[in-house]
């Protein structure tokens, strides 16, 4: 097995944020193989029997087997935290809480691999859930301290073991500090994120948009048909090309002004978006002309879809203009033969344009 495979055994390559998670908890895991290796030498020292050493390792690799089954598998995706932190945390307050009671003394060098895996929560939660997990690991340890002191009494000294509780009492409230800070970042490079693709959304519109209709420009509509001319050709199936001229329109700026005759383009352009599909093109190919492109479209289809612009284009009305005034259009249908090239299918719309089509 290559190592790049190897790798996708291990890691979701196909998701960044599920490999992302499963990289994360593999740091965890392997902190808690560090702490089995340090329980097998408080087994060495007589601190620890064999078979409570057993016992915890055990516990600890069926808690990391759920966890990675589940990141691995994506079931992990169903629960409000696909990351699984707060389930991770609590495992380790009782995992911590069971190791305390097991261990005889020197209980102070396990509760420090301890406090590593609980700072793992900074990572992913927020401040009042740190403090949350940072409380039940308080708990989880004064209930093992007691335990202690009730069943062997002589494994448990109150002045070691109140500095130690101190200590953890020490973290609850600078690791809320640290998350706090941490989520504040988060919070920072979701909003760079959402800015980053707002900003290349700009960029895709003023590189395909036209700035004025908002329709294809000439560059995105030819590139868009020639396209769907090549998967017309793949496929064998039938291809439509809708030209409109706007008749006589640098007239409307001459009388109107241009910023009434950029008001009709506007409307012109809205209409014939209303009038096709999600999968036609629409794009202004000159300055009073647009084309559709119409995939997969009968000639029947394709004419009555010419006729109904038409008729859309001739109730543009503006503000400052007559209420007799008309946008006059014409519109030629083109069916793609399968050899000519998108410039010869241009020319046939437009030759189809006839002026007995004027309205």
């Amino acid at each position: 097995m290559t190592t790049q495979r190897w790798i996708g055994a291990v890691l979701p390559l196909e998701d960044p944020r599920q490999g992302l998670r499963v990289r994360r908890f593999l740091l965890a895991a392997l902190v808690y193989a560090l702490a089995i290796a340090m329980l097998g030498l408080y087994v060495r020292q007589g601190l620890l029997y064999p078979h409570e050493w057993q016992f915890l390792a055990l516990i600890i690799v069926l808690f990391n087997g759920v966890i990675y089954a589940l990141l691995r598998s994506g079931r992990n995706e169903r629960f409000a935290d696909p990351s699984l932190t707060g389930i991770q945390m609590i495992l380790v307050c009782i995992v911590m809480g069971l190791t305390m009671y097991l261990i005889d003394s020197g209980r102070g060098g396990m509760l420090l691999v301890y406090l590593v895996l609980l700072m793992f929560g900074v990572l992913r939660l927020n401040p009042r859930q740190f403090t949350a997990v940072g409380g039940f690991a308080l708990v989880c340890y004064a209930s093992a301290m007691a335990a202690v002191w009730q069943q062997r009494p002589e494994a448990f000294n109150a002045q070691v073991e109140l500095l130690h509780l101190a200590a953890l009492s020490t973290l609850v409230p600078c690791g809320g500090f640290f998350a706090s800070h941490v989520s504040g970042l988060r919070r920072q490079l979701r909003e760079r994120q959402i800015e980053l693709q707002r900003a290349q959304e700009n960029v895709h519109d003023l590189t395909v948009l036209d700035s004025l209709t908002r329709v294809s420009n000439r560059s995105a509509i030819v590139n868009f048909l020639e396209q769907e001319r090549a998967r017309a050709v793949r496929l064998d199936q039938p291809l439509a090309l809708v030209l409109v001229d706007l008749v006589r329109f640098k007239q409307v700026n001459r009388q109107f002004g241009h910023p009434v005759g950029d008001e009709l383009l506007r409307q012109v352009a809205t209409q014939l978006r209303k009038n096709v599909r999600d999968i036609d093109g629409v794009g202004r190919y000159g300055g009073e002309e647009f084309l559709l492109v119409l995939p997969d479209t009968a000639q029947t289809d394709a004419t009555a879809i010419a006729a109904r612009v038409k008729e859309c284009i001739q109730r543009v009305r503006a503000a400052s203009v007559p209420a007799d005034f008309v946008v006059r259009a014409r519109v030629g249908v083109a069916m793609f033969a399968g050899e000519e090239n998108i410039w010869e299918f241009i020319e046939q719309a437009r030759s189809a344009a006839t002026p007995e089509m004027e309205s």
